[in-house]
């Protein structure tokens, strides 16, 4: 699996890391790129194709880290 992870402000809390980065996941869904959301801040891709879209696709403010 390649993973996908949001490093957000410090300021933002896990409920709200939470909130979006299932936002982020379910945008992508609608898109037909399938995720799993292990914690408040990652994500997991089934292929590396489908995690470079997600970086390509991703608006937000977090800086993202590919592992």
């Amino acid at each position: 699996m390649y993973s996908l992870t949001l490093h957000y402000d410090s300021s933002t809390t896990a409920y709200m890391q939470d909130i979006n980065t299932f936002t982020f996941a379910t945008e992508l869904l609608l898109r037909g790129v399938y995720t799993e959301q292990p914690n408040d801040n990652t994500l997991l891709f089934w292929s590396e194709s489908d995690r470079t879209y997600a970086v390509l696709q991703y608006q937000g403010s977090a800086v993202l880290e590919q592992s």
